[in-house]
């Protein structure tokens, strides 16, 4: 409950700072650079992939860990962790230097910028998952705030004083780096027990969590990329102006899919404990609840959202930006798909069923590809959100569905099993 409830607070004050910046910005630099900030401020969202996905894993590795009391092991994952993030990072600090390097400097120099950010950050993101492993949402909520702040006030202050593209998007993987790295020290300063004993050395660790973080990395990539590089797509399909509009529909949705992440989030490291004690009954029961009080949720924001959406973002952007009410169709359908499919994929997270999700994804995001480039001349930005809906709908949900029907057969039936095994044993015993 902690956790979900500063979680909350840290995205009402997330939502309250795009009240406030997005419509300076739009002024600052007008339509066409906006759009550019907001496809490189929007490869932010890849931090959770570039690490490989060993930031990610933590949550799984470090909650069973903990649920059996081996501080040795989480200490271990950890460390490897942190080794693959900082060679990680160097060599995507290399690559983003040689490109500088390379010429083309005043084409691509806000999305260099951007790859430099994120390789810093890469070592440094482990933190807030080993956070939500340990049951400690609320931690990595509070540095996610602090990073809020950060990004609100420099954009502010570089709007009123340095209306540049460039410097905005600094500004934006700055806050990143500095409260990822507070939550890091945070972390060790509270937790010595996790601090590495030795970090390039542990060839071991690194071993254990790349195996585990590559399956995860594949996942959210095939996952991801349904939506995460629709910015980049409007820009390049439709022109400037509609990724400006498509900048203002993500935002919308990654701040709605945000508080369901906060809201639900908890479930990973509760499920993957559960899964431990072969808890089935309270599994299912956390199921069916976290998905109906997600999808209530969205279904009660989208109505809001359609009723009154075009007249706020009129009066927020301080005119008409050209989104309609199609658009806002579009946002809230795929929020609703979102929120349909959160819990399922955490229970299967925490059951470690990643190749599966790997083969869903890919299958979903080709899918979502082809609608979008199909839909998106004809519906503009709407089609390209409609592309990733209609692709979840027809292959995430059955699937995800039919897996999570299997499990809770076969874990049926292994309970049945170790009963059956320990009534013998109880038989046995009196007959002795």
């Amino acid at each position: 409950m902690a956790s979900a409830g500063f979680g909350i607070f840290q995205r009402l004050v997330q939502v309250a700072s795009t009240i406030v910046v997005m419509p300076l910005l739009l002024r600052a630099v007008g339509a066409a650079q906006f759009g550019v900030w907001g496809a490189a401020a929007s490869l932010a969202w890849l931090s959770g992939l570039v690490d490989i996905g060993t930031g990610t894993a933590l949550v799984t590795l470090v909650a069973r860990s903990s649920a059996i009391n081996r501080a040795d092991l989480a200490r271990r994952h950890v460390a490897g962790a942190l080794s693959i993030g900082s060679a990680l990072a160097t060599l995507m600090f290399l690559v983003a230097l040689a490109a500088s390097l390379g010429g083309a400097r005043d084409g691509i120099s806000p999305y260099l910028i951007a790859a430099i950010g994120l390789a810093v950050n890469m070592p440094l993101s482990a933190a807030n998952n080993v956070w939500m492993a340990l049951q400690k949402g609320y931690v990595a909520s509070f540095w996610e705030l602090v990073q809020t702040l950060l990004t609100t006030a420099g954009l502010i202050a570089a709007t009123a004083l340095a209306p540049n593209t460039r410097v905005c998007v600094a500004i934006v993987y700055l806050g990143l780096v500095m409260a990822n790295l507070g939550s890091l020290v945070h972390l060790f300063w509270l937790h010595p027990e996790l601090r590495p004993g030795q970090l390039w050395l542990s060839w071991t660790a690194i071993k254990e969590v790349a195996g585990q973080g590559v399956l995860y990395f594949l996942m959210t990539l095939t996952g991801a990329l349904s939506f995460l590089l629709d910015n980049v797509l409007a820009l390049s399909l439709l022109g400037p102006e509609a990724s400006a509009r498509m900048t203002i529909a993500l935002r919308i949705c990654m701040t709605a899919v945000g508080a369901l992440v906060v809201i639900s989030q908890p479930l990973w490291p509760a499920f993957t404990e559960a899964a431990e004690r072969a808890d089935r009954r309270w599994i299912l029961k956390a199921l069916l609840r976290g998905s109906a009080l997600l999808v209530g949720l969205t279904l009660a924001g989208s109505s809001l959202l359609l009723v009154f959406g075009e007249r706020l973002l009129r009066w927020w952007l301080g005119g008409n930006l050209g989104i309609s009410r199609s658009l806002l169709w579009a946002i809230s359908a795929w929020i609703l798909v979102q929120a349909l499919v959160r819990v399922p994929f955490l229970l299967l997270n925490a059951l470690s069923v990643l190749r599966y999700q790997i083969a869903v994804f890919s299958m979903t995001t080709g899918l979502a590809f082809v609608l979008k480039f199909a839909l998106a001349p004809y519906l503009g930005v709407a089609g390209i959100l409609w592309g990733t809906t209609i692709a979840i709908v027809l292959i995430v949900v059955p699937a995800i569905i039919w897996r999570i029907r299997r499990w809770a057969v076969h874990s049926a039936g292994h309970l049945e099993g170790l009963r059956g095994r320990s009534s013998e044993n109880i038989l046995d015993n009196a007959l002795l």
